[in-house]
């Protein structure tokens, strides 16, 4: 039976940063501050378009697609107070909703200029998200 390599069973410790402090995988302050804010406010507009669509009075489907608004809306400014408390999970989440709005309203400014505004939020939602990490891996 052959001896395992030493080296390479060895695990390496974090190295700590300019502070002195371990890195982590937690979005940080200007990052969460941006991130949070434009994924809390597309969580607004949603809000805002379930009580359009609930009370537009068209009937069951305007009820359904109203609540189905209001849901995701909830959802999406959960997340927005999550990033703003900077949970140590949620720049998963916070890139995935970001990149999902971020192509759903690219495609709609094609046909409608406003649009444009939810897409330069999400984009902010997606840069603030990963900013803090591109910042960390490119310090020597």
């Amino acid at each position: 039976m052959s001896q395992p390599d030493p080296g390479s069973a060895r695990v390496t410790a974090p190295v700590p940063d300019a502070a002195g402090a371990a890195p982590t995988s937690r979005i940080t302050g200007g990052s969460a501050l941006v991130a949070g804010g434009a994924t809390f406010g597309l969580g607004l507009f949603f809000a805002g378009m379930a009580v359009l669509a609930l009370a537009s009075g068209h009937g069951e489907f305007s009820g359904h697609i109203g609540v189905g608004l209001a849901v995701w809306g909830a959802l999406v400014m959960a997340l927005g107070v999550f990033a703003l408390r900077r949970a140590p999970w949620i720049r998963g989440p916070l890139l995935a909703v970001g990149l999902l709005h971020l192509l759903a309203f690219g495609q709609s400014a094609l046909v409608q200029p406003w649009a444009l505004l939810g897409a330069a939020a999400a984009l902010a939602a997606v840069l603030g998200a990963l900013w803090s990490s591109v910042r960390r891996a490119g310090a020597p």
